[in-house]
């Protein structure tokens, strides 16, 4: 008898392991949601361009005015309170639809019937999630085949301010995946050429600096 209940509680144990190891928690990606998963859910966090200018690659934009469908946005996920933050590289196996992309197809800047400023990314997983509250960050870029060489570039980049949701849908668990509920919108900006301008006489004068101690 006591084998019997050692062995089913070691079952047990390994069953709640192999729960744990393999958990993933489930939001939609997206920052436009007017029927939510829930009652009163509603997302509406568009990206617009923050300044009016060109980017590095020619790209033009204009203050206050809702991105096109040649932006794509990401995710980093922290599950330690924001202290740390992690790429999400793969929605999940079945969505390629990540990074997710603005609008329509071929939806111009400020174009709302088409949905510009918002993206749609469909499902997206987070690795090790089991409970408890989980923090955000969106990033969006134009341009680059990432945000790094997008910001690199100078092209248009954002990102948006951490938001944190108390708890979201695990995997395996009746639900939907839970929405974005506390985010909000952000711009998109490149770097002003005076800066880079400044650098330069910078990084000059310092050579010169160097030139005359020697």
């Amino acid at each position: 008898m006591k084998k019997t209940v050692l062995a089913s509680l070691l079952s047990l144990g390994i069953v709640a392991m192999a729960t744990s190891s393999y958990a993933q928690g489930q939001v939609n990606f997206q920052n436009n949601n007017f029927g939510g998963t829930g009652p009163g859910d509603v997302v509406n966090a568009p990206v617009t361009f923050g300044m009016t200018a060109t980017a590095g690659n020619g790209r033009s934009g204009t203050s206050g005015v809702l991105v096109g469908s040649d932006f794509t946005a990401d995710l980093l996920y922290s599950l330690d309170g924001g202290s740390t933050y992690t790429v999400l590289t793969a929605a999940n196996a079945n969505d390629p639809s990540y990074p997710a992309a603005f609008g329509v197809p071929g939806a111009t800047d400020g174009d709302s019937a088409n949905f510009a400023g918002s993206f749609f990314g469909g499902v997206a997983s987070i690795p090790g999630y089991t409970s408890g509250p989980v923090s955000f960050e969106v990033r969006a870029w134009q341009g680059a085949s990432s945000f790094t060489a997008a910001q690199a570039a100078r092209d248009w980049t954002g990102i948006s301010a951490p938001f944190t949701l108390s708890s979201i849908q695990v995997s395996g668990q009746p639900g939907l995946p839970s929405d974005f509920t506390t985010m909000q919108a952000f711009v998109v900006t490149v770097p002003e050429p005076s800066v880079f301008a400044l650098a330069g006489l910078g990084a000059a004068g310092l050579m010169a600096f160097r030139r005359k101690k020697a």
